[in-house]
């Protein structure tokens, strides 16, 4: 006979024996479940990834990037110094002795002329209005690139802007990078009504120097322009570059056909100035180099060619020490 006492405790093992069978179907179902859920999960970030990676790779080939058409020099220093007895020849015979001083000058500076490797062809390109790019190893890079100018009379500080002129800022970059500008003088300090500019970035000293290639035209847009001085025949008049502004030299000319000559050369406005919208802005001078800029526009300087008073180069030079990159 059994007992009821024996009789209870045999159902209430069997409650718990099925309780347990149901837990232990239960959890494995969760478990089930889980793996399911987590095989799901990394098959979805694996395809996130994958997409994020070909949408990164897209922008940056077709949409996020510029081709720059990197040009050759059309006349080196070294080709101008070779025309030398035709050149003076050419001058009339009250000029020619200062032609020669001028010659001399040239031939003086084609052994200090530096080449260096282009910089790449295609370089990021800024959203616009953004200030941002997609960039290797980063989905929004800063557009902007600091770049300070250690000179002998102080620091020049400079934000390279990547948005107006992609290609000639990246040359600046790129140039400041491989030591190009180092210990080399600012050639040419201007101070006429209409322009005031401090000239940098030729080695040779003499405005003819350039890195072996030339960098496209990038026209400024958003410059202000001067009213009534915009002549339909002639094409843009001239706009005004703030103080500041740092822009890249040329020797373009439309009445001859000549364009994307710019390169290495480059102009920093230390008051505001009136010129031709044809010279690409890559930036402005930090507020902190302003004093150092004010002071160096103040030096006397030696006319150039053309017997300029108000446009040669400094008699105390100014010294890029180093171009660095922050």
């Amino acid at each position: 006979m059994t007992s009821n006492d024996d009789q209870v405790t045999s159902n209430e093992d069997r409650r718990l024996a099925a309780k347990r069978k149901l837990e232990a179907r239960l959890e494995a179902e969760r478990a089930r479940q889980r793996r399911s859920r987590n095989i799901v999960i990394s098959i979805m970030t694996v395809i996130t990834l994958v997409v994020a990676a070909t949408a990164v790779w897209l922008a940056q080939t077709f949409i996020g990037t510029v081709t720059c058409d990197w040009g050759k020099p059309q006349n080196t220093l070294a080709d101008t110094v070779k025309d030398r007895a035709k050149i003076i020849g050419q001058q009339p015979a009250e000029r020619r002795a200062e032609a020669e001083k001028y010659m001399d000058t040239l031939a003086a500076g084609v052994s200090k002329d530096r080449t260096v490797a282009q910089p790449a062809s295609n370089v990021p390109l800024p959203f616009p209005g953004t200030h941002r790019y997609i960039k290797t190893g980063s989905w929004f890079a800063s557009a902007t690139t600091p770049m300070n100018l250690a000179t002998n009379h102080g620091d020049l500080p400079i934000t390279l802007d990547h948005e107006s002129a992609p290609c000639n800022s990246a040359a600046i970059e790129s140039l400041a990078r491989t030591g190009y500008y180092d210990g080399t003088d600012c050639h040419r300090l201007t101070r006429s009504a209409s322009l005031k500019v401090l000239q940098c970035g030729d080695p040779t000293g003499t405005g003819m120097g350039n890195p072996g290639w030339t960098s496209p035209d990038e026209a400024p847009t958003g410059l202000k322009k001067l009213p009534g001085t915009q002549d339909p025949m002639m094409g843009a008049g001239p706009v005004v570059y703030p103080r500041g502004t740092v822009a890249i030299a040329n020797s373009n000319n439309a009445m001859m056909g000549r364009s994307n000559t710019g390169a290495a050369q480059f102009f920093i406005v230390w008051a505001d100035s009136q010129l031709t919208p044809d010279f690409a802005v890559v930036g402005h001078l930090d507020e902190s180099g302003m004093k150092t800029l004010d002071a160096i526009s103040q030096i006397p300087t030696t006319p150039g060619p053309d017997g300029n008073k108000d446009n040669g180069k400094p008699n105390d030079p100014v010294t890029i020490k180093s171009a660095t990159i922050d």
